[in-house]
């Protein structure tokens, strides 16, 4: 069950993945909806935060040290016992939507479902992250069959298809798409991707002795309209695509790239300075930031919190932001490495301002030596009175040794 070989060690995709959520209590798995598992921990009934993180710690461990499903469940249970959950309790409803309801957390049913959600998941995000990184190489994904003797329907028809890893078909379909899912994909080239396509191969045979034949192609079947299902919990409407089940619509991968700059835009435009950098170099360390430049979509990061810059340039935030644009043109014609960005929350926190060399009222230079290492980046702020980083790079100590002078 999404067991690690022994030897290898877990890839900080998945490590990060999970270690980075944030424990959320919950009466129900719908209090945390779709896109937010991919940055809240829940456990349905642990609505104590004792016994959410002794799931949380427990499932890390077993992460972290590639443990299955067998290995892990002593370490519950020991915690669980600790805490006197490893029996039949009563859980009240928080929300009062609810009435009381009996939770057995020592159930095998229950504690499988806990850790396949969490370990596959985790799984499945890591996998996306690194097929972001080797895409160029391997743009191509491809559906494979189920493992499971008892496979859905609808997930046998996406088995074969071809897709390009940015076509929109994987923000919804990335495996796994339901409770217990045992879909897979597969990163593949463009060459083996033109061998394939048009063909029809013999996959094995089922439990009948019947020819299982995967015919392979870049055109997804058409399964009719997304459903609408509304969230019994939140009431929140979802479109959910024909043979997902609710909640698992979404790329866990892209969800926690995509969520990361979202919930930290507006929770650091009221947030102490020193709090922001604390967090914002912690985000530029999560691993699903540093595929942010590879999307297909521009994307706006946080990339640090200035009061002063704001003042001086009159902007209605202290956040700056840098586009994913911004960054991966540095990356490309300038050869620098993503993990140079994250000097940025430091530098224009803590940088010295000066006017803009070019005469540029609108702009302003960021000047920081940072071991021995002179580095400038450029802030504007845009048409709608928001502070923009425009550009990062080391300047010569002669070059910096000017700008000082100068001002």
């Amino acid at each position: 069950m999404a067991e690690i070989r022994k030897g290898f060690a877990p890839p900080v995709e998945v490590t990060g993945f999970f270690d980075r959520k944030t424990a959320t209590p919950a009466f129900s798995w719908a209090d945390v909806w779709a896109e937010e598992h991919a940055y809240r921990f829940t456990v349905a009934k642990a609505v104590e935060l004792d016994v959410l993180n002794a799931f949380r710690g427990t499932i890390a461990q077993a992460i972290a040290e590639g443990k299955g499903f067998d290995n892990w469940k002593p370490l519950i249970e020991k915690e669980l016992t600790k805490l006197g959950w490893w029996q039949p309790r009563m859980v009240a409803d928080p929300s009062g939507i609810q009435p009381e309801r009996m939770v057995n957390f020592s159930s095998d049913r229950r504690l499988k479902t806990i850790f396949w959600s969490n370990m596959n998941s985790a799984r499945a995000a890591g996998q996306w992250e690194r097929a972001q990184r080797s895409k160029k190489t391997l743009p191509y994904v491809l559906y494979l069959r189920t493992t499971s003797g008892d496979p859905r329907p609808e997930h046998l028809l996406w088995v074969g298809t071809i897709l390009p890893i940015d076509h929109p078909f994987w923000n919804t379909h990335w495996p796994p798409n339901g409770w217990l899912c045992k879909c897979q994909v597969r990163m593949i080239s463009a060459r083996e991707a033109e061998r394939l396509l048009g063909t029809e191969r013999v996959y094995g045979k089922d439990a009948d002795g019947n020819e299982i034949r995967v015919r392979y192609t870049d055109q997804v079947p058409d399964l009719g309209p997304d459903l609408e299902y509304r969230n019994r919990r939140t009431g929140e409407v979802s479109m959910v695509p024909p043979g997902i089940d609710p909640g698992w619509q979404t790329n866990p991968g892209l969800a926690r790239a995509s969520t990361l700059i979202q919930n930290l835009e507006t929770k650091l435009a009221v947030a102490d300075p020193g709090d922001a950098v604390r967090v914002l170099k912690d985000l530029w360390a999560d691993p699903y930031l540093k595929i942010a430049p590879k999307l297909p979509e521009k994307v706006w990061l946080p990339a640090a919190h200035s009061a002063p810059l704001a003042a001086e340039l009159g902007a209605v935030s202290p956040v700056v932001s840098i586009t994913s644009e911004t960054i991966k043109e540095r990356m490309e014609k300038h050869k620098m490495p993503i993990d140079d960005f994250a000097l940025l929350p430091e530098i224009l926190t803590e940088g010295q301002i000066y006017s803009d060399p070019r005469g540029d009222s609108s702009v302003r230079a960021v000047l920081m030596q940072i071991g021995k290492t002179w580095w400038r980046s450029f802030v504007t702020k845009s048409i709608n009175g928001y502070l923009r980083a425009t550009s990062l790079h080391q300047i010569r100590d002669v070059q910096a040794q000017k700008m000082t002078n100068e001002n």
